[in-house]
């Protein structure tokens, strides 16, 4: 089964990060591209993808690792990581808003965003993400926290909710985090000033309680559905699931992940 469009987002620099995250340095540069393709060309073929290019000081060249048709939107300038940026919307967002919203002028049924560190497997994956979507108009992978968006799914109907949501949120992303914004745009019923329990969150004495709290009151009134697979951020990896994904590889998990699918990285030794 195949799917008409996947959506991405891409940034890589020959500089170190600014921003605290996990994974393999590996996983951010031109040398995990081929194993990405490799992974949604065979679990997802899809007939076009969308890359949206954070102004990227390096580049990749789709045409060398796949064979599938690639849109690309340049963005003017890099609105950086959520942690340090000085604009509304970080780097992700933009990719991700962006993303909805060609799925949306292209009439597009399924919209699939599939984070550029991001790597699936298993050939039920499209079937289940869809069987998830018959009961809610949005699916997403279930966080401790937060909701995981490295590999998300929605309908046209749901794309048009979510995207009015997420606009009306007047805090950046430096003040609320994505997956916190997510999971308030995902709901229905709360009201606009409950977000500033999603803000304490940023001061580390009140981080905890006040996730606790943001979190319990937007799954009661949650319009969005989990994905009946994991992982995304959430560790151990199970690499016997027959369907699964999971963002922020280690070196030892990207190995795994090669020696499973029998893909190629050349940047990276299976066998190490």
């Amino acid at each position: 089964m195949s799917c008409e469009l996947v959506t991405t987002g891409w940034f890589a620099s020959d500089q170190p990060r600014n921003y605290r995250t996990a994974g393999d340095d590996a996983i951010r540069g031109v040398g995990f591209r081929p194993v990405w393709w490799q992974s949604v060309d065979t679990f997802l073929a899809p007939r076009h993808v969308l890359v949206v290019d954070s102004a990227s000081p390096v580049k990749a060249k789709e045409s060398e690792f796949t064979a599938t048709p690639v849109e690309r939107i340049e963005l003017l300038m890099n609105p950086g990581h959520s942690q340090n940026g000085t604009t509304h919307y970080c780097g992700a967002m933009a990719a991700i808003m962006l993303s909805m919203e060609y799925a949306l002028f292209n009439d597009v049924d399924l919209f699939l965003y599939v984070e550029q560190d991001a790597l699936i497997h298993g050939k039920a994956i499209l079937d289940r993400t869809k069987n998830a979507l018959r009961r809610r108009d949005l699916v997403f992978g279930r966080g401790d926290m937060d909701i995981q968006q490295s590999f998300f799914a929605a309908n046209k109907k749901g794309l048009r909710r979510f995207l009015s949501a997420l606009h009306s949120i007047n805090y950046s992303d430096k003040q609320i985090a994505p997956e916190n914004k997510f999971q308030y745009a995902g709901t229905r019923m709360l009201p606009s000033p409950f977000l500033k329990l999603a803000e304490i969150t940023s001061i580390d004495k009140f981080r905890r309680a006040g996730l606790i709290l943001f979190t319990m009151a937007c799954r009661m009134c949650r319009n969005y559905e989990f994905l009946p697979f994991g992982y995304g951020r959430d560790r151990p990896i199970n690499f016997n699931d027959d369907v699964f994904y999971f963002q922020h590889a280690s070196r030892d998990e990207l190995a795994q992940y090669l020696r499973l699918t029998g893909f190629s990285m050349p940047a990276l030794d299976p066998t190490d």
